[in-house]
């Protein structure tokens, strides 16, 4: 054990000595994690008395989806490729030492462990809003982050359990999505059925997502009950949700060592993926070495397209071959789905209390949070990672515009299919559903021109890593003079300077006209930016 705490003292020193080394990266670190604390004390403040609490029975809800949420798809994941505790490097240093396997496995736990409490920095910022919306202490709001951590820390054991038992075996593959399978179906159907038997009202709705059944789902539920039964003062209860998740990460422990003793051949595959693919990235190559799911080749060749609109219908094949309807894919019925479930949820769940154009914004607002993180994943960003797009000898600017185009027509497209259901879920009137889709569009338009203008400033897309933050930042600055135009707008309407007429969706006008100038305005300014390959 001497030599594997010698190499965590060894990393993390020359973690800290490479973070010296580059003072604005240190810069940068010690600015986010002040906003993050700065967000998440500010926001602790709680509300004027006890009658501006939201139940806590939703709460229980919403943070048991959460917990579900990082942990099913993890799993799902893992059947494939098992869990990343070990990187190359520890590959090349542990698996050929005389040290014993159960040693090297704790070692990766630590490490692990590691990384949950630095995503518990993260959700810090999260913990105040819980305070003040839900009357909670701050130590419960602690414990909840910690909660989170805990869970991503036992879903990476529990993957690398999942793995080992059913690697190399259809069967068992098959038995683990079944089994995964039915307790979701198992936890919606105990959520949906009191629902649809009571009906869509607050008092229904907050009793279903916190009963106690959903409590007795392995790890997530047992975490949830343990917390909420501390909270509630259940003390018999809470000791014996803890004894079942220790119980539990034991037996995942034992489990995994007895199936697969000698788990370095699975550790070396997944050690030498992940590897493959950081290297390419590195190094501006594509590689398969994820193990995607294999696309369908239904047509070959680009059909039609000149100088730099090739790169418009090259993008246009690749999308018609992964969907049929070309800009209509999982990921838009998935927002469709989500958004007309919640548009439903806030439409009755508060006794028909919320008007439906406030059930439209907070709608919005969820699917442009969404598209803040999935933008950079279409296929300008895909393109940025390949050097034929700095090779075709056409114009900069012409190849930034069709490269990106196809970036800024599916916000348009999926705002269409969206918000059309969700505008029929809501009861919103015509011309607040077309601002709702005009206003996705724009933003749309706006976060593939600000990924743009990080890739000419920092020479990456601004949503990885901690060029996140700065992105965010860059995108409030962005966004500002639009949202003041609304506000404004809004003011002037309250005043009487303005019809009082005026439908309250034509705020958003501002803020879609705003967003169209940004976005132009950025793409004038960066029409060099695939000038020259070697200044990227």
């Amino acid at each position: 054990m001497g030599a594997l705490f010698y190499m965590m003292r060894k990393r993390l020193k020359n973690s800290l000595l490479e973070l010296l080394h580059h003072p604005g990266r240190l810069v940068a670190y010690l600015f986010v994690l002040g906003m993050l604390l700065f967000s998440g004390l500010t926001n602790m403040r709680a509300p004027a008395g006890p009658d501006a609490y939201t139940d806590i029975r939703l709460l229980e809800g919403i943070y048991l989806g959460l917990l579900l949420l990082i942990t099913v798809p993890s799993l799902l994941v893992g059947l494939r490729s098992g869990a990343n505790l070990f990187t190359l490097s520890d590959v090349n240093n542990l698996f050929i030492s005389p040290v014993s396997p159960r040693k090297i496995l704790l070692y990766g736990l630590l490490r692990q462990m590691g990384t949950s409490l630095l995503m518990m920095v993260f959700f810090f910022s999260y913990a105040g809003m819980a305070v003040r919306s839900f009357g909670l202490t701050p130590l419960m709001a602690v414990l909840l982050i910690a909660g989170f951590a805990v869970t991503v820390f036992l879903v990476q054991l529990l993957t690398m359990l999942i793995y080992s038992f059913s690697n190399g075996s259809p069967a068992r593959i098959r038995g683990v999505k079944t089994v995964l399978i039915l307790l979701v179906g198992a936890a919606l159907a105990a959520v949906g059925v009191p629902l649809l038997q009571n009906g869509l009202g607050p008092d229904s709705l907050y009793a279903a997502v916190s009963q106690p059944l959903l409590e007795w789902i392995p790890f997530v539920g047992w975490m949830k009950g343990l917390l909420f039964s501390l909270w509630e003062g259940r003390t018999l209860w809470a000791a014996g949700f803890g004894g079942l998740l220790l119980g539990g990460t034991a037996g995942v422990v034992a489990l995994f060592l007895h199936i697969e003793p000698d788990y370095y051949e699975d550790v070396l595959q997944n050690a030498e993926t992940t590897y493959e693919i950081r290297a390419a990235a590195k190094e501006g190559r594509v590689t398969n070495a994820g193990g995607g799911r294999e696309i369908k080749v239904r047509d070959t060749g680009i059909g039609r397209g000149w100088g730099a609109s090739a790169f418009f219908f090259k993008h246009l094949r690749e999308m018609r071959r992964r969907s049929r309807l070309v800009f209509v894919g999982g990921s838009t019925l998935l927002q469709l789905a989500g958004g007309v479930i919640l548009a439903l949820v806030l439409r009755f769940a508060g006794g028909g209390e919320m008007s439906p154009g406030m059930v439209m914004i907070m709608v919005t607002t969820m699917c442009l949070y969404i598209l803040l993180f999935t933008n950079s994943a279409g296929e300008w960003g895909r393109e940025l990672a390949k050097p034929y797009l700095y090779l075709v000898p056409a114009g900069p600017f012409a190849k930034l515009l069709w490269a990106s185009l196809t970036s800024l027509i599916k916000p348009l497209v999926d705002g269409v299919v969206i918000f059309l259901g969700v505008g029929i879920a809501a009861g919103a009137r015509p011309f607040t559903t077309v601002m709702c889709m005009l206003l996705y569009a724009s933003f749309g338009a706006l976060f593939t021109a600000a990924n743009i203008l990080s890739q000419r400033l920092f020479g990456k897309a601004g949503n990885q890593g901690l060029l996140l933050f700065l992105y965010v930042l860059m995108l409030m600055i962005l966004v500002l003079p639009g949202l003041a135009g609304g506000i404004t707008l809004g003011v002037l309407m309250d005043m009487g300077i303005l019809p009082a007429t005026l439908p309250t969706a034509i705020m958003a006008l501002p803020m879609i006209v705003w967003n169209l100038m940004a976005s132009f305005g950025i793409y004038a300014l960066c029409r060099g930016a695939l000038h020259d390959m070697e200044a990227q």
